[in-house]
């Protein structure tokens, strides 16, 4: 396939390319070397992953470790190429390219694919996930299975175990702090093209303002737009502290990455490859989960550092801020797109 994306790379460059397969900057222990048979399986066309993280990111480990477990728990060697920070194409045209197999496999947060399927829309409804052992707990329901199944049969794609994406979002701006939502009305956020997102701001009486991540730093730095509703790791990992300055924590939105493989290049697949690949997966997601969770603090830190304000509402200003947040839920699609009873069962398990 020779097809060119809008940054005028095709597939054949990007399989030239070093996609950098290990997980660099990741701590993670090996697995028990195991002695090769002759009956090792093989799948050696190489599978190309274009990512928004960079190396060494959860979501990136999540990728990046497949093959090393396949090679030394199944004995099982494949070859991913792994592209990294956009370089294959904005959020969008990277959930579209693998959709048409331009590339075989991304990721990104669970809202950025509403715009081909609203499945995974539950996980982003504010307030609906309130804490990390939720999250794993819904990550390996039988909730999840049942909305990955519909999502394969709406989108050429074949759903991989998901990975968390920095933990909760924090309300960033560079104009002033914000400790409880009247203090928002007027300023301008970029937002995904989540409907979700978009009436989130719009209830806590932000402008919100869609774009690809790719040129939020510019929009800010130009005051296009003020601020974003973005993970500490995002905003420390680009360097967005040059440009804002105070943060609230709101805790309304958990960052869910979703990833996914183009459907043809999973139907490639030998039928007894595809099931410990599903578990390498899986066991990669866990090993990004952990690096995830563990890092979320430390990246406030590190943003504290950097000379940014991070602001903790109180109970009453938390309050405020949750009932905005749930008081969208019917008017994006609770009850009617977005089946109650999924609702109800995500929320039994917080």
């Amino acid at each position: 396939m020779n097809k060119s994306t809008n940054r005028g790379i095709t597939r054949r460059d990007a399989l030239k390319t070093t996609g950098a397969a290990a997980a660099a900057g990741a701590v993670v222990t090996g697995f028990p070397a195991l002695t090769r048979s002759a009956q090792q399986k093989k799948f050696l066309k190489p599978i190309v992953a274009g990512l928004n993280a960079r190396p060494g990111d959860p979501s990136y480990v999540s990728v990046s470790e497949v093959p090393r477990i396949l090679a030394e728990k199944y004995d099982i060697e494949v070859k991913f190429e792994v592209h990294h920070s956009s370089t294959l194409g904005t959020d969008l045209s990277q959930l579209e390219a693998v959709q048409t197999g331009f590339i075989d496999l991304t990721s990104n947060v669970t809202a950025q694919f509403s715009k081909f399927d609203d499945s995974f829309a539950f996980v982003d409804l504010p307030y609906i996930i309130t804490s990390w052992d939720q999250y794993l707990q819904v990550a390996k329901s039988d909730a999840w299975k049942q909305q990955a199944a519909k999502f394969e049969k709406n989108v050429p794609v074949k759903v991989l175990p998901p990975v968390g994406a920095g933990g909760y979002r924090l309300l960033w701006n560079n104009v002033r702090p914000l400790p409880d939502p009247s203090a928002v009305q007027g300023l301008k956020f970029r937002t995904v093209t989540s409907p979700i997102a978009i009436e989130l701001m719009k209830a806590w009486g932000g402008n919100p303002t869609s774009m690809p991540w790719t040129e939020t730093y510019t929009a800010l730095q130009q005051k296009v737009v003020q601020g974003f509703h973005v993970q500490p790791i995002w905003t420390y990992k680009f360097n967005m502290f040059e440009v804002l300055k105070y943060a609230t924590e709101v805790k309304a939105i958990f960052g869910i990455q979703f990833q996914v493989m183009n459907v043809n290049t999973w139907n490639a697949i030998p039928e007894d490859i595809q099931g410990p690949m599903m578990m390498a997966f899986q066991e990669a997601a866990d090993l990004g989960n952990t690096a995830d969770r563990d890092s979320e603090d430390g990246f406030k830190d590190k943003l504290r550092e950097k000379g940014m304000e991070i602001y903790m509402p109180s109970a009453k200003e938390y309050a405020e801020w949750r009932s905005r947040g749930e008081g969208i839920w019917n008017k994006v699609g609770v009850g009617s797109s977005i089946d109650k009873s999924l609702v109800d069962a995500v929320v039994e398990m917080g």
